[in-house]
């Protein structure tokens, strides 16, 4: 399935529109702070291929930097997220997630990075 198929299935399950233009910072842009649980549930039971999962990752740790920055980021998410993150590391596609939050890390605008 190519990255924009794959995209179109997943923006249809989670009622995001599609932009064909978005297809390389998907999770940065559709970033949703008020959703993050949701989309933790969506990435934890349904059946995505390497390509989806790799953006529904993304869309999950750029939701939870934005709540982190409204103080959204409290009891069963904050612990959904830390146990998200720890399976991440079975799946070695997603550390160019991880590294790329770390990398950018800062306490103003991308605190999720300490997490990861």
């Amino acid at each position: 399935m190519s990255v924009e198929e794959s995209l179109k299935k997943v923006c249809k399950a989670l009622k995001i529109e599609f932009d064909p233009g978005d297809t390389q910072d998907w999770g940065i842009v559709n970033s949703d702070p008020t959703r993050v649980a949701e989309f933790i549930n969506y990435y934890k039971s349904a059946d995505l291929d390497d390509e989806a999962r790799f953006h529904v990752f993304e869309l999950v740790v750029a939701s939870y930097n934005d709540a982190i920055l409204g103080r959204l980021n409290k009891g069963q998410v904050r612990t959904d997220f830390a146990e998200l993150v720890k399976e991440s590391y079975n799946v070695p596609n997603l550390k160019v997630v991880r590294d790329y939050w770390k990398e950018i890390y800062n306490k103003e605008n991308f605190p999720v990075g300490r997490l990861l």
